[in-house]
């Protein structure tokens, strides 16, 4: 519950915000002050499209992991797709041990956890409680929302999702001195309206920055050399 009352707020707060500009120079400029305001956040949205967005859509990976065919693309054949990336100093068995853990509910999501995780700290350690992730199950981002997992191979990857909603599929490569880890994002973004188009200009760098913490976390906690970390049995709840 948490969760999505923090997420409520931060887009209302957002809304305020802008509609707090607005009526501000509407105010003190009139119609001059709102046409000034309107071209203003045009440009910046230009520039956020042209410059921003095609950065962080391929935060961390190389040029052949962004060409690279992963698994679940062809389920939306033409989508707009984020290939992110890091390297992990462990086997792609250990990494596994954490990744297989992601979820609300679950370890978490390895982020922002006042945001997403109801204010309790993902795991930080391998709980083999959570080691069953299965097809048909469903990933949950807040409680009863998230992609269901429709395949799944250990060690190696999982997609989930489905067209509508788009897909996910998260990919452990094995690579020298360690494992790759890339989390593929597809979605085919039909966007008609000022709200919408408003609500993916929030959504589409807040998905950015709570993935790439998320990427940083597994990297550092799968990479970890303290014993406790490799064979600690505590759950989030535990762990809260």
């Amino acid at each position: 519950m948490r969760t999505k009352l923090t997420i409520v707020g931060i887009v209302t707060g957002c809304l305020a915000v802008v509609a707090g500009v607005f009526v501000a120079a509407a105010r003190l400029f009139g119609w001059v002050g709102v046409a000034v305001c309107g071209v203003t956040a045009a440009l910046k949205v230009a520039i956020y499209r042209r410059f921003v967005r095609p950065w962080h859509s391929r935060w961390g990976a190389t040029d052949e992991e962004v060409a690279r065919v992963m698994p679940g693309d062809e389920i939306i054949p033409e989508a707009h797709s984020t290939t992110r990336a890091i390297s992990v100093a462990c086997s792609p068995e250990n990494l596994w041990r954490w990744v297989v853990q992601l979820g609300y509910g679950r370890g978490g999501w390895y982020s922002y956890d006042w945001i997403d995780n109801d204010g309790k700290p993902s795991a930080d350690r391998i709980d083999p409680a959570l080691q069953d992730l299965k097809v048909g199950e469903r990933i949950d981002m807040m409680p009863g929302f998230g992609p269901v997992v429709r395949e799944l191979v250990p060690n190696d990857h999982f997609v989930a999702g489905e067209v509508e909603g788009g897909t996910w599929c998260l990919a452990i490569y094995p690579e020298e001195g360690g494992s790759r880890l890339v989390s593929r994002w597809r979605q085919n973004w039909k966007v008609n309206g000022i709200a919408a188009r408003f609500f993916v200009s929030i959504a589409d760098p807040g998905a950015f920055l709570m993935e790439q913490k998320m990427l940083r976390t597994l990297r550092d906690r799968a990479g970890s050399t303290n014993p406790q970390a490799e064979s600690g049995i505590a759950s989030p709840k535990e762990v809260a």
